[in-house]
């Protein structure tokens, strides 16, 4: 049996990601956003910003897709698009979903022309491990469409060295605060990146 969320905790959440995502769109663009669920960010961005041009990608099928946003499913390993298709791909707290999170940001990289937008839940001690895997498990089990959940918390090092491996360049790195959670609780700490590429 799946629970709705409550509205009232949907919108803050939304309003909260926009916080975080619309300062870093200030201009005409084509964004993919990549494992976007209901779309719901991507339409919140396009209302934000109607000069965005935003695909969504997820491996789960989206029922109500707008008209003003252009969805795709994909394999969950290549996605379905040509190299550099778009100016810049986001992520926003998918990519601990993933099997792979190496060959995951490299597909992102390969149709990104200029940036890659990355918000995720980073663990800073092995003992946090636990309670993220719980909470993501928590927050997940309501959904309608089964979500992968493969529990790919990384810590800070290990994303830093992904984005090197990846060639990108860490243009910001910051924690940020989501959901109101308190820093101080053993669940990670999500951060902003924003990341260009090289060449």
């Amino acid at each position: 049996m799946f629970f709705k969320t409550p509205s009232i905790l949907k919108n803050l959440n939304i309003e909260q990601k926009l916080t975080v995502l619309a300062p870093v769109f200030t201009k005409e663009e084509s964004v993919l956003d990549f494992g976007c669920g209901d779309l719901s960010l991507a339409k919140a961005l396009k209302s934000r910003n109607p000069s965005l041009t935003i695909t969504g990608v997820d491996v789960v099928s989206v029922k109500d897709k707008p008209s003003e946003i252009s969805f795709f499913t994909y394999n969950g390993s290549q996605l379905p698009f040509k190299d550099r298709t778009f100016d810049t791909t986001i992520s926003f707290y998918v990519f601990h979903h993933c099997k792979d999170v190496e060959v995951s940001l490299r597909e992102c990289v390969r149709v990104a022309k200029k940036r890659i937008i990355v918000v995720e839940s980073v663990a800073r001690n092995p003992i946090e491990l636990p309670f993220m895997r719980f909470l993501d498990w928590l927050y997940n089990i309501w959904k309608p469409e089964p979500i992968p959940l493969t529990y790919q918390f990384l810590t800070l090092m290990q994303w830093q060295k992904l984005f090197k491996k990846a060639d990108l360049i860490v243009k910001t790195q910051k924690a940020i605060t989501i959901m109101l959670q308190p820093p101080f609780l053993p669940i990670g700490r999500s951060y902003l990146f924003v990341l260009r590429r090289r060449q």
